[in-house]
């Protein structure tokens, strides 16, 4: 059953409200998940609310005539779910998407940036929302006939509202990803080929720096590889997978057969703190979902599946036989 924008709506308000008030329970998670898949307007909505009800916390807490004189930070006994109690007009304002547009609109922001060990949901002005992984930037760029995301390194995750007439298109080094309406993330990593992962939809993806390249369409289920001098490479990928390499959304990486070498590497992504591997070690493989920011409980846990011995040091870990 389709559900109406207000439906979705009062469902994303619900969602906010349920993971401020703390960690969810695996089904929990799995039916968030669930839910935001289940349709694009999904995630748009709960981007909304939650970039609205961190803006009425500021109304609240210092009003709104000084708000604009001033912007200031939310006040720390204002939470999510504090206001989201204070009655249903709060809600509705926010699920309404109208303090969501004065963010955008007041804010006038056409760079984004993430900390390591940081991710940040972006709703944008289309109604399409971008969602920043770890250590990444992006800036915007939209005119009124195309809308341009130009990802300077990272990661990120579009779910792109569909608009013929203004193409979307993100720019990542040496590849243009182009899209009408669909989800799809791409990851900008140093000495590493651009990687784009299609959940839904279908992009077509270019090679900007080779003249007269044909663009590449690359339908969902499918994760295409952009090296620097070699082919453009795509292959399927289960929808299982896909949902595993999206976890990051949700504070989590989710491994798969991943040599503890590998998995060290992805760690280092989300924290100052490394995971050494003794290289006697390196090509044990590990599976499970883990807190993407705490090295500690996957060192831990990983050394306890596969007999191996941790040592915890100020900034470094170490995993030896």
């Amino acid at each position: 059953m389709r559900h109406s924008s207000e439906q979705i709506n009062q469902q994303a308000a619900e969602w906010v409200a349920r993971l401020d008030a703390g960690d969810l329970t695996p089904e929990e998670q799995a039916a968030f998940s669930a839910w935001l898949a289940a349709d694009i307007r999904h995630l748009g909505a709960y981007a909304r609310v939650e970039a609205g009800l961190v803006r009425l916390a500021r109304l609240r807490a210092v009003g709104a005539d000084t708000l604009r004189a001033k912007p200031l930070s939310v006040a720390p006994t204002w939470t999510r779910r504090r206001i989201m109690l204070t009655g249903t007009t709060a809600a509705c304002l926010a699920a309404s998407g109208l303090v969501g547009a004065i963010v955008w609109k007041n804010n006038l922001q056409q760079a984004f940036t993430t900390g390591i060990g940081e991710t940040r949901m972006v709703p944008l002005p289309d109604g399409s929302v971008v969602t920043l992984n770890t250590d990444s930037r992006m800036s915007v760029r939209f005119t009124e006939t195309v809308r341009r995301i130009y990802l300077e390194k990272g990661e990120a995750f579009f779910a792109v509202a569909k608009n013929k007439a203004r193409p979307f298109i993100v720019d990542a080094f040496n590849t243009e990803v182009r899209a009408v309406g669909t989800s799809f993330t791409v990851r900008a990593l140093p000495q590493r080929p651009i990687q784009i992962l299609v959940q839904e939809g279908v992009v077509e993806v270019t090679r900007t720096g080779t003249l007269h390249a044909a663009p590449i369409r690359a339908v969902a289920e499918t994760q295409t590889l952009v090296p620097v001098a070699a082919p453009i490479i795509i292959h399927a990928v289960p929808r299982p997978q896909v949902a595993r390499n999206l976890a990051w959304r949700f504070g989590r990486i989710a491994l798969e057969n991943e040599t503890l070498e590998d998995a060290a590497e992805e760690f280092a992504r989300y924290s100052n703190t490394r995971i050494v591997v003794d290289p006697a070690v390196a090509n044990r493989t590990v599976t499970g979902r883990f807190a993407s920011n705490d090295p500690v409980g996957f060192a831990n846990a990983a050394a306890s599946v596969l007999n191996l011995h941790v040592e915890v040091g100020p900034n470094e870990i170490l995993i030896n036989p």
